[in-house]
């Protein structure tokens, strides 16, 4: 890992040098944050890291912490270290990417004024812009600035691919924890605590909130409830979890079945078709647009040969019947975020592309290139509310209604991996760790 962070540390330098000189700066001031309180509370919210502070600086719990770039210069960490006994303390880190950093440590936050005060014409990187002010940044997330190194954080290292493919092993040791629970009868709250201990997490430090759906739950699409009960028949069951390591994540959905259901298992099957066929397809220089119109056609294709809507593919999908089974975008970028920045931005300038009306949920309208990661997750639903307007249609008859009232019972189907855009074409991580884990 050292290697690939230095190299990844060297092209950061890079970025930073063309942004200062667009932007007729001399540095820039990145804060890592801090733990906000709730409203008339002293209790704080869980704490999460600036991204742009992680992109640099691979500790993700350095709260209070500053780093200091300026393109040439060996990069400044200030690292924050109070002495508190309420509150555990980070140590100072020994790790492999700490040489690459000068490092001073304080222990009052008031001790930041005099540092920024040796440092004139630079600007502001944080969340905290009323503190910026109180220290006198005139630039402060100023949009030229953030617009390129938006830009540039789409294209992943080696080091941040190697992040993201690590994070995919806690997540699916999780994911292969919780199906046991689910086979074995357990509720949602205990699935997710099998998910969690397995991939050594606590509800706080999750990259998001685990989505545990049994049966209907699953057409809910960012379902977060975790029934403490077993429903007295268990059909289906989705979970869509992740991890992170050194503050890169992971994003993975899966699906199963228990009741006996042909019409469920076929749609599943299909569904992984789908997503296998796709990602097989992934080439660099087409826009993320295209594959997500492929998926939409060929969920429409299935919605034919199921039966479910009597109507020809190419009908389906031209009338938009397919979007009410397929709501949502084929994927999103991932890294630092979940959902990573960047997605609609066209070029350093920050021109956006946001997408078309008909897909107004898709995240990402950018030409796929070498070092992109993202998600491939399609999903066919059950969903009352986007169903209705079609029951009333001039074309209500050519749904098998019947069929469809059984599959709500099953909620829907979501299926879920990770791939990094290589020149010729996708290499899917979810499924290279899985191999590695000899898991199913």
């Amino acid at each position: 890992m050292k290697t690939l962070f230095n190299a990844h540390l060297a092209h950061i330098q890079e970025i930073v040098k063309e942004a200062l000189s667009c932007c007729r700066l001399d540095g820039i001031w990145i804060y890592a944050g801090k733990a906000d309180n709730y409203f008339l509370d002293d209790q704080s919210k869980p704490f999460h890291i600036n991204p742009f502070f992680n992109y640099v600086v691979p500790m993700p719990q350095a709260e209070g912490s500053w780093v200091f770039l300026d393109g040439y210069s060996k990069p400044k960490l200030y690292f924050y270290q109070p002495k508190d006994y309420w509150y555990f303390v980070e140590s100072l880190p020994n790790d492999f990417w700490c040489n690459q950093f000068e490092w001073e440590i304080f222990t009052q936050p008031e001790q930041v004024q005099q540092l920024v005060n040796s440092r004139t014409n630079c600007g502001f990187i944080g969340e905290d812009e009323a503190l910026a002010k109180s220290l006198g940044f005139f630039s402060i997330n100023d949009r030229k600035l953030l617009n390129i190194l938006s830009y540039y954080r789409a294209y992943k290292t080696e080091y941040e691919v190697e992040c993201i493919f690590q994070a995919q092993k806690p997540a699916l040791l999780g994911h292969h924890a919780a199906k046991q629970a689910f086979l074995a009868g357990k509720s949602e709250f205990e699935i997710n605590l099998a998910y969690l201990q397995a991939s050594e997490q606590s509800d706080l430090n999750v990259p998001y909130g685990n989505i545990v759906a049994l049966n209907e739950h699953s057409a809910v699409l960012h379902y977060n409830r975790l029934a403490n009960k077993t429903p007295n028949q268990v059909r289906s069951f989705l979970i869509d979890a992740g991890a992170t390591y050194l503050g890169y994540a992971s994003d993975i959905t899966r699906t199963y079945q228990q009741e006996s259901n042909d019409l469920f298992v076929y749609l599943l099957q299909g569904m992984e078709q789908i997503k296998q066929d796709i990602i097989a397809e992934l080439q660099v220089g087409y826009n993320y647009l295209t594959y997500h119109t492929q998926v939409q056609q060929r969920v429409a294709e299935l919605l034919h040969h199921s039966g479910l809507v009597k109507l020809p593919a190419t009908q389906i999908f031209e009338e938009g019947i397919n979007r009410a089974f397929l709501p949502h975008g084929l994927g999103h970028f991932l890294g630092l975020q979940v959902h990573d920045i960047g997605g609609w931005q066209q070029n350093k300038r920050g021109a956006i592309k946001r997408p078309p009306e008909v897909y107004p949920s898709l995240r990402c309208t950018r030409e796929l290139a070498e070092g992109m990661v993202l998600t491939i997750e399609p999903g066919l639903y059950f969903i009352d509310l986007l169903l209705q307007p079609w029951r009333t249609h001039p074309l209500a008859d050519k749904f098998d209604w019947q069929a469809i009232e059984i599959l709500k019972g099953f909620g829907g189907i979501r299926t879920e991996d990770n791939i990094v855009m290589r020149t010729n074409g996708a290499e899917n991580l979810t499924v290279k760790m899985q191999q590695q884990l000899n898991l199913s």
